[in-house]
């Protein structure tokens, strides 16, 4: 079980790794931008699209490395309080409640609207560059596919801690 927790964090954590340069990437775009439109007058087509899929990419293959060093959103005011077993049991009840059952309806959503996507040749509208949409439709269901594994050895790390009232690793 410790290898295939490990292996979740560790591809998480790659990711993660990997897709934070994207963070840079999309200011020089937005620098781009900003020139083109305000200094020479001339509004690129092609960059809003580019900013927009760089920074859907970075978000939501980031989700699986944020849960995975604790820095999703939560409401802090009472959980910061709690003893770790206390924490672990609202971890588990959370995640058997409320985040999984969510992300294995997300991730059969984000499969059927990249499946549909590639089938049918979607592409974006908003422009006439007109790139295909399946690459970042396929994008976010691997983002909820990411983040499902991390929630799922989170899960995994709080039953234990409730049950043996100690970390597991």
């Amino acid at each position: 079980m410790r290898k295939i927790l490990k292996a979740i964090d560790a591809t998480n954590e790659f990711v993660g790794t990997v897709v934070k340069w994207l963070a840079p990437f999309i200011m020089v775009l937005i620098t781009i931008q900003v020139f083109l439109r305000y200094v020479l007058g001339r509004p690129g087509d092609v960059l809003p699209i580019l900013m927009i899929m760089a920074g859907a990419t970075l978000y939501v293959l980031g989700w699986g490395y944020v849960y995975r060093h604790d820095r999703h959103v939560r409401v802090d005011v009472f959980y910061a309080r709690w003893s770790p077993r206390g924490k672990a049991v609202i971890d588990v009840i959370g995640s058997l409640i409320w985040l999984l059952p969510w992300l294995v309806f997300l991730g059969f959503i984000s499969a059927k609207w990249a499946w549909e996507s590639y089938e049918t040749h979607e592409w974006w509208t908003l422009t006439y560059w007109r790139p295909p949409l399946w690459p970042m439709r396929a994008t976010i269901f691997v983002g909820v596919v990411l983040l499902a594994f991390q929630s799922l050895a989170q899960l995994l790390r709080s039953f234990y801690a409730l049950v043996r009232n100690r970390a597991y690793d």
